[in-house]
């Protein structure tokens, strides 16, 4: 076809004869390149009709969108003011230069930019919905709820929208409206990783309730399925769902019988069986539960020959609970013959392996019975549960047993203290997780935003290195044990990331699971903290979370660290409490006396008194700490071999020592807002002395650990 309303010229065209494209027809291509997401196109046809001479808000607009996007924030903000002189009234440059702005932290020419775009399109419900985040960076609440919700009034299936409007009632405690608000969200656009970003903010917070029960239901079958958060944080939840079930069921004697309609209702429930594999409920009740039901299922596989179809699934889902509590169950000496009796079985032909196989995983990790890995492969994986139990059990540590092998820098650990931890960690890696908190390369934030989320004093300076979006920062993890910090530190945009570790099981623990979320340019080494200098590097941040307080001398540790960090560089720290450990210390105190050693068999006869109310001083040890449902945490908890603790008085003094600046403590938001009640003129939260005084009112403040930014003076 030559075209229309002309005859096609026979005679040829030089190039000279070419008419030249007119900046109009270049700006409509462009918008035609940008609106099919060409965004290369679409940039050189729009810089072609700016240098046609073409004056064209839309065209400046445009430009700046494309430059904001691929990070050239300079020259997207003087396209922005460019439009804007082209057309002082039009409402969306305006808009988009409010959020750049916005992007960027400069919040009050953000608020300036976007009010005068309302001021000249007032029902502008993506302006309106920009402000209300605005009002939120700023702390104004109440208008950026007014803000938010009237942009909802004038589109209301904005997910954008809806997802700003859930953190806004988060910020203001309304949890129940904002869980509402995520989900509605989420419906309108199930792929959203900023809402599930969210959600992962507050989901640790929520009780399951008459009023949200069917929305908390929906939001817990959603992240059940996510393989980018810890799902820790469930906990609660799941207790909350399944534990009156599992005391129902608990009653029959046996548990295992056909008038239980507790159990079935158990073994039938998908959420009930996905969670056994991510979670490690912390209850005794539903402890007991488990092990009488494994034990159960064992007399049934010796006594009958094979585990009944009907429990099939249920015992695959117990031997993954089992695994990832790490065997902390107690066993008597009858059931352990028995396993034994079944690992012999098991090893001689492929039926018994089938046959055998899951109960044998409820007892022992079955890459460790010596049973031939062609009857393992072989074992049939027809569902989730079987496909699970062989990969968890089998495929995995033999993966990491394989990174072992290969590891090509295994230093020998000169310090007596640091060669005591090693062994320790080398037995158990700590700590043991499915999945954790991954970031969205998308949603990754500069450091210093990262920064400014977790602290809370107001005026912190940062170098362009950790402000530039384009920067590579490097970080140094130092302790990364099993990697969760690794993975964590995924919402650092660009970061270089270095993690060092005493143990190679712990880090070959952290190579399989940083390569799994696709994290392959971090840079793992095993090495001493305390020879931290022989990397040979100077970092922009280090994270040391849970390592200096079980170090000979914390304060050395620290030394060494502050040496790599740049002057004006940050620090994160983790360390215990004093306070916060007096249970602990109890445990420590006892378990020291009665002389219990650290082996798996001693936790867990320990472990079993604890919960039977045999040690008195200890009654509190199992409902106060969640870590004491798994062998290594437990382990890691009250048998460790070296532990310091802190008071806010002593971190003050350590920090000073260091010529170190507090940041302010990581806590939740009602713990912030309590302190404020108290002290309103700690506009900063950043006086350890205050911090002391309220820790001693409410002691469970730092359960976990203070845990806190720092900044090394310039």
């Amino acid at each position: 076809m030559a075209g229309f309303g002309e005859k096609k010229d026979k005679k040829k065209k030089t190039p000279q004869q070419k008419p030249p494209i007119g900046g109009d027809i270049l700006l409509k291509n462009a918008i035609n390149h940008h609106t099919q997401g060409d965004l290369k196109n679409a940039e050189k046809a729009y810089r072609a009709a700016i240098d046609s001479g073409l004056l064209n808000v839309a065209l400046f607009s445009n430009l700046g969108m494309i430059c904001q996007i691929t990070q050239r924030t300079e020259e997207a903000i003087l396209l922005y003011q460019k439009a804007i002189q082209t057309n002082p009234n039009h409402p969306n440059a305006y808009t988009n230069l409010g959020g750049l702005h916005q992007n960027l932290g400069n919040l009050e020419q953000a608020l300036a930019s976007t009010l005068k775009s309302l001021e000249l399109k007032p029902d502008n419900p993506d302006a309106l919905m920009n402000l209300g985040g605005i009002y939120k960076d700023l702390g104004n609440l109440d208008q950026a709820l007014a803000s938010t919700l009237k942009s909802l009034e004038l589109k209301p299936d904005n997910p954008d929208a809806l997802k700003n409007l859930g953190g806004i009632y988060k910020d203001l405690g309304n949890l129940d409206q904002a869980l509402a608000s995520i989900l509605k969200s989420l419906e309108l656009k199930p792929d959203n990783p900023g809402a599930f970003q969210d959600l992962k903010g507050f989901i640790k917070e929520l009780k399951l309730s008459a009023s949200n029960a069917k929305n908390l239901t929906r939001v817990y079958e959603l992240l059940i399925h996510r393989v980018d958060i810890s799902h820790r944080e469930l906990r609660t939840i799941f207790l909350q769902a399944f534990l009156p079930t599992i005391q129902k069921a608990s009653i029959s004697e046996p548990i295992i019988s056909g008038s239980n309609e507790a159990l079935k209702a158990l073994a039938s429930d998908w959420r009930f069986l996905k969670s056994l594999t991510l979670i490690i409920p912390p209850s005794s009740e539903a402890e007991g539960f488990f092990t009488r039901l494994r034990n159960e299922l064992l007399n049934l596989a010796i006594h009958e020959g094979t585990t009944p179809r009907q429990v099939k699934s249920l015992t695959e889902i117990l031997a993954a609970q089992c695994f990832l509590n790490e065997y902390v169950y107690t066993s008597s000496q009858e059931e352990d013959d028995s396993i034994a009796q079944l690992i012999e079985a098991a090893a001689h032909n492929q039926e018994d392996t089938n046959r055998y196989l899951a109960i044998i995983g409820c007892y022992k990790a079955i890459y460790t019975t010596g049973i031939s890995p062609e009857f393992i492969n072989n074992y049939p994986t027809p569902d989730d549960s079987s496909k699970e139990l062989i990969t968890a059990q089998f495929k995995e540590p033999r993966q990491e047993q394989e990174i072992k092998t290969s590891f090509q820098e295994k230093q020998n650990i000169g310090d007596t203290t640091s060669q005591k931890v090693q062994e320790m960690y080398e037995e158990n890696p700590y700590p043991r997780f499915k999945f954790a908190d991954y970031t969205n390369s998308d949603l990754a934030n500069t450091i210093h935003k990262s920064i400014e989320i977790e602290t809370t004093r107001k005026s912190l300076s940062f170098s362009d290195e950790l402000k530039t979006s384009t920067a590579t920062p490097k970080v140094l993890i130092a302790g990364c044990g099993t990697g969760n910090q690794v993975i964590v530190a995924s919402r650092y945009k660009n970061a270089a990331i270095t993690a060092i570790d005493l143990s190679i099981s712990s880090l070959a623990y952290a190579i399989r699971k940083s390569l799994e979320y696709g994290m392959d340019k971090v840079t793992f080494k095993q090495m001493d903290l305390l020879n931290v200098a022989e990397l040979g590097d100077i970092f922009d941040i280090i994270e040391c979370g849970g390592v200096l307080h079980h170090i000979e001398k914390p304060s050395k540790g620290l030394s060494e660290l502050i040496q790599q960090l740049k002057p004006g560089g940050y620090i994160k720290l983790g360390l215990y409490s004093e306070i916060a450990r007096k249970v602990i210390v109890e445990a420590r105190k006892t378990i020291q006396t009665l002389g219990i050693n650290s082996t798996p068999e001693s936790i867990r006869n320990f472990r079993k008194k604890v919960l039977a109310g045999e040690i008195s001083e200890l009654l509190d040890l199992p409902e106060f700490v969640r870590d004491f449902y798994s062998l290594s945490e437990c382990r890691d908890l009250c048998f460790h071999v070296q532990e310091h603790r802190f008071t806010t008085e002593s971190l003050q003094k350590l920090l000073d020592s260091h010529g170190l600046t507090f940041c302010g403590f990581m806590v939740p938001d009602q713990i912030k807002k309590l302190y404020q009640e108290i002290y309103p003129e700690d506009y900063d939260m950043t006086s350890l002395s205050n911090w002391g005084e309220f820790e001693e009112e409410h002691p469970s403040t730092f359960a976990s650990m203070y845990q806190f930014w720092a900044q090394k003076k310039s």
